[in-house]
């Protein structure tokens, strides 16, 4: 049965890539589904995993914003530090853990849209997962999911 079902709907995926490396971000792995392009680095100190869209290939304009965040992380770290202020601020029940918040991944999966996606963070409760919309650059709307 799954052999039919194979030659019916074969991977579209068989003959592409499964990593490639990049000058900045270093190896980029395609994700065992195929949905997206994983990478992880160091910058500054702080660990990041970068999660970037694109079909055989990551998409070179998400590369392009990776790139972008990595060359100014200072910055990009001085916003997300001044996002979840304002979020601990604006979310008094919840402050003590989103200023215990760290940044674990960015997400940049729509080729479409390389300025939008979404933040991931790293926090004191295991069971809760926090992250918010990156749009246009900018984070936004900090939820958790537990």
């Amino acid at each position: 049965m799954f052999g039919i079902l194979k030659k019916l709907f074969p991977d579209r995926r068989a003959d592409w890539k499964h990593s490639v490396s990049d000058p900045v971000i270093g190896e980029l792995v395609l994700s065992s589904d195929g949905d997206w392009w994983e990478g992880a680095l160091t910058a500054d100190g702080t660990s990041v995993r970068f999660q970037l869209g694109g079909d055989r290939e990551p998409s070179l304009a998400l590369v392009s914003h990776a790139h972008d965040i990595i060359h100014g992380f200072a910055i990009f770290s001085r916003t997300i530090s001044d996002f979840l202020a304002s979020e601990a601020a604006a979310q008094a029940a919840s402050a003590d853990e989103i200023r215990r918040l760290t940044l674990e991944s960015v997400c940049l999966f729509w080729p479409d849209r390389p300025n939008d996606g979404m933040l991931y963070f790293n926090g004191p409760d295991e069971y809760r997962v926090w992250g918010c919309d990156y749009i246009n650059r900018k984070p936004q709307r900090l939820r958790f999911d537990d």
